[in-house]
């Protein structure tokens, strides 16, 4: 593991024994990891992502790039990257990220994301700095291959759930995953989660409280596991489930949506 790029992760991750190499689930799937260097200083590699995943009992991770300085145009550098990791792990699940700026690129971007067998486009309007109007060219073709959407949402400009409804709607077949459901607006993510069925919630960095709130109001048919490594800690995120469902019910959080979302 090289140090220069564990960063912040290396310095915080901490296992218990007694959580070592659990095997209390069928299969866990992480719905939201990022790999590389953030502009914003956060950091994940590739060794530490899978130390992780052994320690805790993740069996698969859909991954994207994170913000890095010089991605090339709609990410294709960094996905390239992904693309590359994917092909050597297969508890890896590929994920493109798109910036809409340039929508020529983003199209070859999501064709390239096929043929390499990726299950999901990233969509980050804060970080990209873009609205639902600039990407809605890029919703036809991804409802054609399959692809599922995840979706940045939050209290920042652009991000509102509300502001992405029309494609939820004109798309009923193509599954759209909020990530942070909405931050803030975890209540109006809510509403909107429960009145169209392909769309779920994702909980990552949100509260014990904000959590609980959504497995009450939404169910935990309405939810994926998702950590948002290395913005979050892996085994954290997990504990919150552990503590807020029966088991009988923690099945459809860590596994069970996620399957049917992403076509496994």
């Amino acid at each position: 593991m090289a140090n220069a790029e564990c960063g912040i992760f290396k310095k915080s991750f901490r296992i218990p024994n007694s959580e070592l190499r659990t095997r209390l689930y069928r299969m866990i799937i992480d719905f939201h990891t990022h790999l590389g260097r953030s502009r914003d200083g956060a950091r994940q590699d590739l060794p530490s992502m899978l130390l992780a995943m052994r320690a805790f009992g993740v069996t698969k991770s859909v991954v994207f790039p994170i913000d890095e300085k010089n991605p090339g145009p709609s990410y294709a550098r960094l996905n390239a990257r992904i693309a590359r990791l994917v092909k050597r792990q297969p508890n890896l699940i590929g994920c493109a990220r798109l910036d809409p700026h340039d929508l020529k690129a983003a199209f070859h971007e999501i064709e390239e994301a096929v043929r390499c067998g990726f299950r999901a486009v990233k969509l980050h309007p804060r970080s990209d700095r873009f609205n639902a109007h600039l990407a809605r060219p890029l919703f036809d073709m991804i409802a054609v291959n399959d692809l599922c959407v995840i979706l940045h949402t939050g209290h920042e400009p652009n991000c509102h759930p509300r502001e992405w409804l029309h494609f939820f709607k004109i798309h009923p077949k193509t599954f759209f995953v909020l990530a942070h459901s909405g931050k803030d607006f975890f209540r109006e993510a809510i509403e909107i989660a429960k009145r169209h069925r392909n769309v779920y919630l994702d909980t990552s960095t949100l509260s014990y409280y904000r959590t609980a709130f959504i497995l009450k109001k939404a169910g935990a048919k309405k939810v994926v596991f998702a950590s948002d490594i290395p913005y979050s800690h892996l085994g954290l995120e997990i504990k919150k489930f552990q503590y807020l469902l029966p088991r009988a019910k923690q099945n459809l959080v860590f596994s069970d949506n996620a399957e049917r979302i992403l076509r496994m």
